[in-house]
């Protein structure tokens, strides 16, 4: 096991300081970070250290409160500084939320709607920021669809991508599936080996801002040992042996026809949690080397994650995206470093967007940006203890969901794969790139998997399905939310070009099963009403130019039919 690291020295710095920039939650805000140096500390973090993993679940931590978490290395950064347990993504895919977390933007500002889409070249970067303050910027991104391809290495110095990573390991990675050695090194120890090459190589750099991001603990679950030799898993493993041989019906597994998901959760379960453990150790790994490398002492660490997992919740199991559940939008979100706050939980509703200008304010460093979050430096102070702030609210849409077997969701599918809309019975379906103009008709309750086509037996069905698309063109038919710290509303997509809103009271029912609205119909409205202004901004759906390099990587990945 790794090396724990000794807690960061904070006795140089003295506490105590009330600034807070107030800052409404709504729209694009123009933040100015006026630079005025903070009284509860002397000097601002030298390095900023900004860790993020894919697809870790707030509750997976021992800090949450998980019963057989073993996570002693994050659990020890909120120990050491303020946890926000109440995080959220601005969406439950990649590209999109770290757009959010290095910009500070709604995807709908920064451009990045779905996974593996670029955002604008005029989206500001806090790493562009910080390059032209004088600091070294740095990053490793274990995920290809966190990549130059997607412009997020704007402002970095050097940037260490997941193909760089592939190149330098070649094939030997437990993480593959073609990798018949469970010893082989992981893909997460790949990432911290890449990191600290990464921070030898500029050891002489006055000031370092360095993001490392983190691909495990992502399906499949995959640790190498002695992680994955801590729970049997045969029953997720037997799935890895179908799957990975017919990727084609990955739909199947993730919309659990017939229950082929559920009959394994248990198992999945326990190797996403040593995945999970895995992470943490390889985490600590960094930290310990950072600390030796002396870039820790004065540092400002940020811990956090682009979304989280589905398991399933809302019928989706071992995937992210589809929906808005708290599985996969709540997060960790962990400041950490000198004159932070320590062991503070600060349950106020936050976001990813709300990260660049609270590293900024922390940092004092002048910049006059628009953004969409909110500067939470004032509640990082150990002087003070600003009191949870209720009725913050942060907002969030689901991703395209993929899968043309998850019926139950009116759309489905991707644009330059199959595409279908679903009716209470029958799903239609077309494959514009391969066969424009071919429509398909299944009947999904006695067809889950979608293998029969019933087009010529049904032509009104199919006249009755095609004039409901023109409501939901390809990618548009997602389901949006906004949360404060304990209500929950969710408007999901119908048929007819509407929506259902649904409130759910977060503390009595975590698992968002029961609708309040009738109950708490003040806090309804108010909700709908801020998410109908939020949603006013969304863009209309672009027309995406063919990209046959992302197309190939999303077919890899199974995402396209």
């Amino acid at each position: 096991m790794t090396q724990r690291r000794a807690p960061v020295d904070r006795s140089i710095f003295p506490l105590g300081w009330g600034l807070l920039a107030v800052l409404p939650t709504l729209g694009i805000l123009l933040i100015l970070l006026s630079g005025c140096l903070g009284a509860w500390r002397d000097s601002p973090p030298r390095d900023v250290i900004l860790l993020s993993v894919d697809t870790l679940r707030w509750d997976a931590l021992g800090i949450a409160g998980a019963s057989r978490a073993d996570t002693p290395v994050i659990d020890d950064l909120a120990e050491e500084g303020t946890y926000f347990p109440n995080a959220f993504a601005p969406m439950p895919r990649t590209t999109p939320a770290l757009g959010s977390l290095l910009t500070g933007l709604w995807p709908s500002g920064h451009g990045s709607r779905e996974v593996g889409d670029p955002i604008r070249t005029e989206a500001t970067t806090l790493a562009e920021i910080l390059k032209s303050r004088g600091f070294t910027t740095l990053a490793v991104s274990a995920n290809d669809s966190a990549s130059p391809k997607q412009r997020l290495d704007q402002g970095f110095d050097r940037f260490v991508s997941y193909r760089d990573l592939v190149e330098r390991q070649g094939g030997d990675l437990y993480r593959y599936p073609d990798s018949a050695e469970t010893d082989q090194p992981g893909w997460a120890t790949v990432t911290t080996r890449a990191a600290l090459e990464l921070i030898r190589e500029e050891s002489g750099s006055e000031r370092l801002f360095l993001w490392v991001f983190y691909f495990d603990p992502h399906f499949v679950y995959r640790p190498p040992v002695p992680w994955q030799e801590r729970s049997p898993a045969e029953k997720c493993h037997r799935l890895y042996d179908y799957y990975e041989q017919n990727r084609n019906e990955l739909g199947r597994l993730y919309a659990d026809v017939g229950g082929v998901a559920s009959e394994a959760l248990d198992h999945c379960r326990e190797l996403y949690r040593a995945e999970v453990a895995y992470t943490d150790a390889e985490i600590g790994n960094l930290l310990d080397g950072l600390a030796d490398a002396g870039r820790l002492r004065d540092a400002l660490v940020v811990f956090t994650a682009d979304h989280g997992e589905n398991l399933g919740e809302w019928g989706l199991y071992f995937e992210h995206g589809d929906n808005v559940h708290d599985a996969a939008l709540r997060i960790p979100l962990i400041f950490s470093g000198p004159g932070i706050a320590e062991g503070r939980r600060d349950r106020t509703a936050v976001s990813l967007v709300d990260v660049p200008p609270t590293v900024l304010s922390l940092l004092d460093v002048d910049a006059s940006l628009h953004v969409d979050g909110t500067d939470l430096s004032s509640r990082l102070d150990p002087g003070t203890r600003p009191p949870v702030d209720p009725g913050r609210m942060v907002f969030a849409e689901s991703g395209t969901p993929m899968w043309n077997e998850a019926t139950e969701h009116v759309t489905t599918g991707r644009e330059w794969g199959r595409i279908c809309i679903n009716g209470p019975r029958y799903t239609l379906c077309e494959n514009p790139r391969k066969a424009p103009g071919e429509l398909l008709l299944y009947d999904h309750v006695e067809d889950p998997a979608l293998t029969r086509n019933l087009a010529d037996e049904k032509p009104k069905v199919v006249e009755e399905l095609r004039r409901s698309w023109t409501s939901w063109p390809p990618e548009t038919a997602r389901q949006r939310t906004v949360r404060t710290a304990r209500f929950k509303l969710v408007e999901f997509p119908r048929l007819d070009g509407t929506y259902e809103s649904k409130l759910f009271d977060l503390r009595d029912d975590p698992g968002e099963t029961r609708d309040v609205k009738e109950r708490y119909p003040e806090i309804h409205d108010r909700l709908q009403r801020a998410l109908e202004a939020w949603a006013s901004n969304l863009p209309a759906p672009r027309d995406r130019p063919y990209d046959p390099e992302l197309e190939e990587s999303l077919r890899a990945l199974g995402y396209l039919k």
